[in-house]
């Protein structure tokens, strides 16, 4: 005798399909969160390899960490000269150049543009500098892609560079050195790159850290403001960290 076999009925089937949604329900958050991490651990990768260069960069200079031309009480300026041959000539960055500061340890320590490219892309996306040839140039091609990170203030006021602020390698372990992007939105909130859950935090003494507040460093106060809360300001003290550039 032939036997047929007994399809599915349609509330088995809406059973089965309503498991499959509720089993997706449960893992794709999971698996996001786990990709989250991973690119998370990339980024930190990278700071780690940044902070190592500035460590090269500063044995070969005396000890001084990288910077183009200094001029101080001149504005901090952000993305110029790009084009010039000699970071420090006539025709290259203005003075007090924060992403200058920072394609010096490309040009230098033979840093991979790449690595100055946050990976983390959900909200921001950063690419690779597309220079081939960093030594023909003095800054990035366009720092608002090419650049993820933001940090320290190399250039002080004359005040505060006479109160002892100055960025070598003899600063207190503690004192933030970089970190994921400037949000410069001031207050307590976290970088914007990582959808305001936290930064990646380059230290002094080389290590990184994750850090789901921005109340971090030598006194635990804001590393996006300075201490009377502005961001993008002049540091106030030795001890406080502003980081730069601020994405807008």
């Amino acid at each position: 005798m032939q036997r047929f076999r007994k399809a599915f009925s349609l509330i088995e089937l809406l059973v089965v399909i309503g498991i499959i949604g509720l089993l997706l329900g449960i893992l794709l958050p999971a698996l996001e969160r786990g990709r989250e991490q991973a690119v998370q651990v990339k980024c930190a990768n990278n700071l780690h390899q940044i902070g190592y260069a500035i460590s090269m960069y500063a044995n070969a200079n005396n000890g001084a960490y990288p910077r183009t031309t200094y001029v101080p009480d001149a504005p901090i300026t952000e993305g110029t000269g790009a084009a010039a041959l000699s970071p420090f000539g006539s025709d290259g960055p203005a003075a007090n150049d924060v992403t200058a500061s920072v394609f010096l340890l490309i040009r230098t320590e033979e840093m991979p543009a790449a690595v100055f490219a946050c990976p983390y892309n959900d909200v921001i996306t950063f690419v690779a500098d597309p220079a081939s040839n960093p030594l023909a140039r003095s800054n990035f091609t366009d720092f608002k892609n090419n650049l993820g990170y933001s940090f320290a203030n190399p250039y002080p006021s004359a005040a505060l560079a006479r109160a002892g602020y100055q960025l070598t390698s003899h600063l207190n372990p503690a004192f933030v050195v970089g970190a994921d992007l400037n949000p410069g939105v001031g207050g307590n909130a976290n970088s914007a790159t990582h959808e305001d859950r936290g930064q990646n935090v380059l230290f002094a003494d080389g290590h990184v850290e994750w850090d789901s507040s921005p109340m971090v460093g030598v006194r635990q106060d804001n590393i996006y403001t300075n201490k009377a809360g502005i961001a993008g300001g002049m540091p106030v003290d030795a001890s406080d960290t502003v980081l730069l550039p601020v994405r807008n």
